[in-house]
């Protein structure tokens, strides 16, 4: 299940993001901006992708909660997925 989820270049950076803000809350919105600099995509694709791909698929599987209403999200994440996001992370970087 993690290694799906981590396949995704937007759904690794989304996390590397969230990862680093301590369960802070974040609007769709504000991810949009923060992953627009990371992604290769419009910010109306990546907002799209995000709302009815990604957020709901890592929603699904406990790693956030998403409310799609007031399009918020919180950070749930896990040990093996920091392990995993880590790892991920190493690799991007080289």
């Amino acid at each position: 299940m993690l290694f799906k989820i981590l396949a995704n270049q937007h759904r690794r950076y989304l996390l590397y993001h969230l990862s680093t803000m301590n369960g802070e809350a974040f609007t769709l919105s504000a991810l949009v901006d923060i992953l627009a600099q990371d992604v290769a995509i419009t910010r109306k694709h990546l907002r799209i992708n995000l709302h009815q791909r990604h957020l709901p698929k890592l929603a699904d599987h406990n790693v956030i909660e998403y409310d799609s209403r007031s399009q918020t999200i919180h950070y749930r994440g896990n040990n093996r997925l920091e392990v995993l996001l880590e790892m991920c992370r190493h690799q991007e970087q080289e």
